[in-house]
């Protein structure tokens, strides 16, 4: 006789409480990416605002934002001194908008970064700008990490509920995603590769559960972790890593250093996934843009509203850690990597030049590195 009781359908477990803010941020990421609206609430969950991603959201809910009460452009400070606001480069601001912007206007903008088309649809006259609130500060670093123009139209702060179908994140949990733990960085998969430049080497990968990015540490030949490793922190290049562009030096790098590290017996390649100096390949490629327009590369960065450098290297350093070398020679020219490995217990104990020779190409770059960044560039030299 069959049983005519029903088989329970299995709970899917809750995450565990620490993981509860980094689903929530992975969520709204992917909503801001598909051009959805969501909603930034304060730690109580009580305050909230309406966010919609100029650059993905299509013109019926940039029109349903439009017509919300007090609705307003969010910007970085760095985004606004393009559009000739007078701020401070690390503000984020609320702009006000004309009245009768249409929303497909709005809409455009959201996908354009020239400054005179910004101007022309906000009426030709400096916005009003007020400083953002926790809210919107939170809303612009979610904008950052999905690799989106931050650029965003917001609804004015409300007590009311949040509106059906609209995904809500906390500031609190905002800001845990933009500071990893030790934890967060999981050790996943490793093989041996033979490679061209570097022998037989091992290639280890590690995952980054906030935002599952990939990172892989090569580690060449047979380096001792009782000693001092040489080490290369380099981050992703597709133009120049894959392709061999030449308006970076960052091709030739990655295979200075993988020849190098082979030819003292072993060393650690750490290949972090930072396209862009972190601000993904789109809007390195519009960056590409301005310069071509005239710009040197700090200031395209910061015209599209990011700052000059948006990465970290928390990552490589846990890296190091779960690998066991703490004690490095760091090939770079960049004294920002060395404080950044050091402040997170990397003994640094030693610094080693990795230059390779300019062209006609890259030497603007090179040379706003060195004058703007700080690299330790000679005059006839390249940075890494």
């Amino acid at each position: 006789m069959t049983s005519s009781r029903l088989h329970a359908v299995p709970r899917v477990p809750e995450p565990p409480q620490g993981d509860a803010g980094l689903v929530a941020v992975d969520r709204a990421l992917a909503e801001l990416r598909r051009g959805r609206a969501i909603a930034v609430q304060d730690a109580p969950a009580r305050l909230w605002r309406l966010v919609v991603p100029l650059e993905t959201a299509d013109v019926p809910l940039v029109s349903h934002a439009l017509a919300q009460s007090g609705a307003a452009l969010l910007v970085t400070g760095a985004r606004a001194a393009a559009l000739r606001v007078p701020c401070e480069s690390d503000e984020v601001l609320l702009l006000s908008l004309p009245p009768g912007l249409h929303a497909d206007a709005l809409q455009e903008l959201g996908r354009h970064w020239e400054a005179d088309g910004w101007r022309e649809a906000l009426g030709m006259e400096v916005p009003h700008a007020t400083c953002a609130d926790e809210l919107s500060v939170a809303a612009v670093q979610l904008a950052k990490s999905a690799q989106l123009l931050p650029a965003l139209l917001v609804g004015e702060a409300s007590t009311s509920a949040v509106p059906p179908g609209v995904l809500a994140v906390r500031v609190d949990q905002v800001a845990r995603s933009g500071k990893p733990e030790p934890d967060d960085l999981l050790r996943v998969s490793e093989a041996r590769v033979p490679l061209r430049q570097g022998g037989m080497s091992r290639l280890v990968l590690f995952r980054d559960r906030r935002d599952a990015s990939e990172h892989v540490a090569i580690v060449v030949g047979t380096p001792d972790a009782n000693g001092v490793v040489p080490v290369r922190a380099h981050s992703s290049c597709f133009t120049g890593d894959l392709l061999g562009s030449l308006r970076c030096d960052c091709g030739e790098q990655l295979q200075t250093a993988v020849q190098r590290l082979h030819d003292e017996g072993g060393g650690v390649l750490l290949y972090l996934a930072q396209e862009g100096r972190g601000i993904g390949l789109a809007n390195k490629l519009r960056a590409y843009q301005l310069q071509d327009a005239g710009l040197d590369t700090v200031d395209a960065d910061r015209h599209l509203g990011f700052s000059a450098d948006e990465r970290s290297y928390a990552i490589a350093a846990a890296m190091l850690h779960q690998l066991g070398f703490l004690r490095i020679r760091l090939l770079t020219n960049s004294p920002h990597k060395v404080r950044e490995l050091r402040a997170r217990g990397i003994d640094v104990e030693e610094i080693e030049s990795l230059l390779a020779p300019p062209n006609e190409h890259n030497e603007r770059y090179l040379r706003t590195k060195r004058d703007r960044a700080g690299h330790l560039i000679p005059e006839d030299g390249a940075a890494g």
